[in-house]
């Protein structure tokens, strides 16, 4: 697959702490990132965080759209128990807890680019928008195939190398996707979303109904719905990446093919919960 992913970098409402690992060259154009638990010595040597004060127990992250689908795996490493989650697209802001974690509860995650989670997949999906299922409802091997190894690793640096063999090894017996829907995606990527619906329909050879037929079997959302979070991810990665020398909002504002500024804040909003620059104070703060 032509790797899509160098021109679009989906970011998180927190984007410093992510936490993101990336993955090798050769997953580059279906995941966008690994993330997970990682052990005090990993702590200490790969990301230094604070100690969660008693006062900060109960605070909670803003989880906005980023387009990408995310397979959560936990286990616990006393009693052996574990289970996962697939979190399908999102198209508006959500609350998580970040209390404190139990040291036996591990936790482990792929994060898929939006366009390639079908070739992993053995469902449709049609029905995953704002959806939070069992990883085994759209994808019976995960398991078997990978969940059970992430038990035996200790590191994350393992976590991920036991995960690029299972992801490298299920590509191998993949479909292929649609031509037509895909070329549709790139277009939608090189026009950073700000993309008609008449331009999808040449540069992909298919009609309205078929477009948006495939795009909600393989992204479960139609083609305006991806242009539309695609935008709003380029247009909050400009902003984060602003600049006392940089251009400001009008900028982005005319770059992204909003009517005015108000346009621009009240989708902005939609999306993230909060006001561009609320959302810049927050993830710099």
């Amino acid at each position: 697959m032509f790797n899509l992913s160098e021109l679009y970098y989906p970011i998180t409402a927190n984007p410093a702490g992510a936490g993101e690992y990336l993955p090798v060259k050769a997953l580059q154009p279906y995941i966008r990132c690994f993330w997970g638990s990682v052990s005090e010595t990993e702590e200490q040597v790969e990301e230094p965080k604070n100690r969660e004060s008693d006062g900060e127990k109960n605070r909670t992250e803003t989880i906005i759209p980023d387009s990408c689908m995310d397979i959560i795996w936990e286990w616990d490493e006393t009693t052996g128990e574990d289970c996962g989650i697939f979190c399908g697209i999102n198209d508006a802001p959500f609350e998580v807890g970040l209390g404190p974690q139990p040291a036996a509860r591990q936790r482990f995650a792929i994060r898929f680019h939006f366009w390639a989670v079908h070739l992993f997949a053995d469902e449709h999906l049609q029905e995953v928008l704002n959806v939070h299922a069992a990883v085994e409802q759209y994808f019976s091997y995960f398991r078997r195939e990978l969940g059970e190894k992430l038990r035996g690793t200790l590191t994350m640096s393992e976590r991920i190398a036991a995960a690029e063999v299972f992801l490298l090894r299920r590509l191998e017996y993949t479909s292929r996707s649609s031509d037509g829907m895909m070329n549709a995606v790139h277009r939608i990527l090189r026009s950073r979303g700000v993309v008609s619906a008449g331009e999808l329909e040449h540069s992909s050879g298919l009609s309205s109904r078929q477009l948006e037929r495939l795009f909600r079997q393989h992204i479960g959302l139609p083609p305006k719905k991806v242009a539309d979070l695609v935008r709003f991810q380029n247009a909050w990665l400009d902003l984060y990446r602003l600049t006392p020398r940089s251009g400001g909002l009008q900028d982005i504002v005319y770059a992204y093919g909003y009517s005015h500024q108000s346009h621009f804040i009240n989708n902005f909003k939609k999306f993230a919960g909060r006001t561009p620059l609320d959302a810049l104070n927050h993830a710099r703060s």
